[in-house]
């Protein structure tokens, strides 16, 4: 570049950038398995009045060694930033957009708090920008840059990591540094030949093994794209799809390319497709089912060969073959996929077809609006060397059968289970068939365990430890003993192993187990008893019949009662008491008083009780009081009574009982809800219910208390982008993020909408708004839910009950005025 150019760049850059010299290019991004646009890459071209057209490279590396980049970047990204703003704003076609940055950028200027104003200023959420950081700028600064990585990643923004493998260091950038995609460089298209395809090819599948997208630059025939598709690279850019182009004439090119368009909504959702689709050696297919057609997303060449004679069939022609003919076997393939959809475990399906027996098994991974993605293999089980070792494992099974009632295989890792033999006697209520290995596990823990080896088989059944424990156990398999519920309400031991199936890496398992003979029953029934007397609160097991009648009313009753000691500190309680006020354990519990549990709302009160009956041998019957559980207000009615020991009194026992639970009976008939059926906070209804409560405390007893309103300014959009599923999610995360802020100190419910509505006991409005602050930035720090990315604003309103001016009637309304 001659002297004269470079100098004009560095006199005349501010001057472009205030008279639009300067225009921002997009290029098109495609996701391979869909061939829908899912992206741009925005880039910077100068068209100047006196220079004509001057390419990126007449202008970049003069701009940065004159320290001006950032003047440019900052100009495209703003530039990017209102051209997605307003094609949000009037509602046409918008996909996300990669912005280049260089390390300078970083030096002069707070890229990150620059990028959050802009996306603050032109209301657009973060998953449209995507940051794109080169190898060459890590290395010339690895400390600033990975502070920007983390920084960007942690506000919510996906980091790119371009033209990887044009420098030297690549692997280890991998290694030290987290992106969400990689791009590979356009270099290795360039000299297509074998030697790039086997480097291509490991680079992709390497990158998803860390969890890592791929896309690929320079895409110019459609060789290189049918190659990129069948190894698995997610997207493609290139010429192939079309050269950078002004924002409008890009949109007009994808349509009259007739290329689709994908939805925000759907992001997420084939992200996952193409994440799980890679080069194997083993069959595998990704197929999408909308409820009544499949359509293979991608299918690899050793799953072909596995059903066809030929593998050079497009994928279009596939599907017309196995999922579009008049077959009985389609019948059977869409029976198997309703089961898939609904157990969400991995399930297996043999059918024959011209005398082979083929094995499919598949797993559901992603589901949006009614829509499935089935990840599975197939296998011809005809063959030998296969029928041999079905044979194998078949007899193997058969002389297990002689050992064990029933025989189960289950793998921790993929959350699965999967009968083999016999029929668990304790799996009359439930179907292991349709269930999640964890979700077994639990139901097991809770309808059929024995509440004495509940602990027990709780560890037992832990499946994030249990290849550690097999590995580390030194007779190479686990064993329990565990007393089971059987369908006549008797409880009978059971032997329980887990032993690894060889050959599997130590991921699957089976899970055996057998009646214990009658003696040995006899033996352990005599020496352990069915309830630990100390999960209740008492010291001895020798209390006779009766104590063993109250044991069985305290676990299994569903009356809240609870006793405490002449100190007023609890002791014990029953299991309903516990599970009410959600306490894990009694040792929670005990030996501490009612006023150190943040779920009561009127400590005075209840201390005023306690005192009453220890000192005075009074009754408590049928007094009004209220928690706070998980920001639900729950009004009860409380009973309580002196507990007399020689004459003495030495204790307190009562018992509550839920006034909601109770009018939830009668609620039923008339379909009224108490609690918001999306995050399980209260209902508006229930809320006002509980603004009269506070309103007569504060009348009578001056107890001053405070509204806060929040309100996510994005619902609707996320709402209209995503669809009510995800808009239910965010919503729930919201409310449990709220519960997680307040604890048991505020009532929460959810209003219209995104607003909650919190109640709190509080007497300066400054306190309030300490609280509001927390929750705004919790809330905001929601960046994504279920993979779907998501942008919150919130708006916060308070006000206290004792501020001037301020009634009943109109403190709603003040705290909904004050949204800000």
């Amino acid at each position: 570049m001659s002297p004269s150019v470079k100098q004009y760049v560095a006199d005349n850059i501010d001057k472009a950038l205030e008279s639009g010299w300067i225009k921002v290019y997009y290029q098109p991004v495609i996701r391979s398995l869909t061939e829908q646009l899912c992206g741009a890459e925005s880039l910077a071209r100068w068209i100047d009045p006196d220079q004509g057209f001057l390419p990126p490279d007449k202008f970049i590396g003069t701009l940065e060694n004159t320290r001006q980049i950032h003047k440019l970047d900052m100009y495209i990204i703003e530039q990017v930033c209102k051209d997605i703003s307003e094609r949000l704003s009037n509602k046409l076609p918008t996909v996300p957009v990669s912005v280049n940055f260089s390390r300078l950028d970083f030096e002069e200027v707070d890229m990150v708090g620059f990028v959050e104003g802009l996306v603050s200023r032109y209301d657009i959420p973060r998953d449209y920008i995507h940051i794109e950081i080169t190898e060459s700028m890590i290395v010339s600064d690895a400390d600033l840059m990975r502070r920007m990585i983390d920084d960007f990643r942690d506000a919510g923004y996906e980091v790119w990591m371009d033209d990887f493998g044009s420098g030297y260091s690549s692997l280890n950038l991998l290694k030290d540094y987290h992106f969400d995609t990689l791009k590979l460089d356009m270099e290795f298209l360039r000299n297509f030949n074998d030697k790039s395809k086997a480097i291509m090819t490991s680079t992709t599948t390497m990158a998803k093994d860390i969890d890592m997208a791929t896309l690929a630059e320079g895409v110019e025939t459609a060789e290189q794209v049918s190659f990129l598709r069948n190894i698995g690279c997610g997207k493609l850019q290139g010429y192939f799809y079309g050269k950078p182009m002004p924002i409008d004439e890009f949109f007009d090119h994808i349509e009259k390319q007739n290329i689709g368009i994908e939805e925000r909504k759907w992001r997420h959702f084939y992200d996952v497709a193409s994440i799980n689709a890679r080069e194997t050696d083993e069959p595998l297919e990704i197929l999408e089912d909308d409820g009544k057609e499949f359509k293979t997303l991608f299918m690899n060449e050793p799953y072909m060969r596995q059903i066809f004679s030929e593998t050079s069939s497009s994928l279009e022609t596939t599907d017309e073959m196995i999922y579009h003919t008049p077959s009985p076997l389609l019948k059977k393939y869409r029976n198997f996929a309703d089961t898939l959809e609904k157990t969400r475990n991995q399930e297996t399906f043999y059918y024959t077809i011209n005398g082979n027996i083929y094995r499919f098994s598949a797993k559901v991974i992603a589901e949006n609006e009614g829509r499935f993605l089935i990840k599975g293999t197939i296998h011809n089980i005809s063959t030998d060397q296969s029928v041999r070792m079905l044979n194998s494992v078949d007899s193997r099974l058969k002389e297990l059968n002689h050992l064990f009632d029933n025989i189960t295989q289950i793998n921790p890792s993929a959350d699965s289970i999967m009968p083999l033999l016999g029929r668990s006697t304790y799996q009359y209520r439930f179907d292991a068939n349709a269930m999640k290995l964890t979700d077994f596990f639990a139901l097991m823990e809770k309808e059929v365990v024995s509440s004495a080896d509940k602990k027990r088989f709780h560890e037992f059944t832990n499946v994030s430890t249990i290849s550690e424990r097999v590995k580390a156990s030194e007779k190479g398999y686990l064993e329990d003993y565990f007393r089971i519920k059987q369908q006549n309400g008797q409880y009978m031991w059971s032997a329980n192993i887990i032993m690894a199936i060889p050959g599997t890496g130590g991921k699957e398992f089976l899970l055996c187990a057998r009646a214990l003979p009658e003696n040995v029953k006899d033996i352990m029934n005599e020496t352990k008893e069915m309830f630990r007397f100390e999960d209740y609160g008492l010291e001895s097991a020798e209390m006779g019949r009766y104590t063993k009648l109250f044991m069985n009313f305290a676990a299994n009753s569903t009356v809240k009662f609870f006793w405490k000691d002449k100190d007023r500190n609890f002791v014990g309680a029953s299991q309903a008491f516990l599970d009410f006020f959600k306490i894990s354990s009694i040792d929670d519990l005990r030996g501490k008083p009612s006023e150190k549990q943040s779920w009561s709302v009127d400590k005075k009160r209840s201390i005023k009780e306690d005192t009453e009956i220890l000192t005075k041998g009074a009754k408590v019957e049928n007094a009004p009081s209220q928690y706070i559980i998980d920001g639900v207000i729950h009004n009860t009615i409380c009973n309580k009574m002196p507990v007399y020991e020689n004459g003495k009194i030495i204790g307190v026992m009562g018992y509550l009982v839920d006034i909601g639970e109770e009018l939830s009976r009668m609620d039923s008939f008339y379909h009224i809800d108490r609690f918001d059926k999306i995050t399980g906070r209260m209902t508006i209804r229930s809320f006002l219910n509980t603004m009269v409560d506070y309103s007569v405390q504060y009348t009578a007893t001056g107890a001053d208390y405070g509204l806060i309103i929040l309100r996510n300014t994005n619902h609707d959009r996320i709402a209209v982008s995503y669809g009510q599923e995800v808009e239910h999610k965010v919503l729930k995360a919201a409310g449990d993020q709220i519960v997680e802020v307040t604890g048991n100190s505020c009532a929460v419910a959810r209003n219209m909408n995104s607003d909650f509505i919190l109640l709190t006991h509080v007497s300066e409005l400054q306190e309030l708004d300490m609280i509001a602050a927390q929750l705004k930035e919790k809330l905001e720090g929601i960046k994504s839910v279920d993979g779907y990315s998501v942008t919150i604003k919130i708006q916060t309103g308070t006000v206290l009950r004792s501020e001037e001016g301020i009634i009943d009637e109109n403190i709603l309304y003040t705290a909904i005025s004050r949204l800000k």
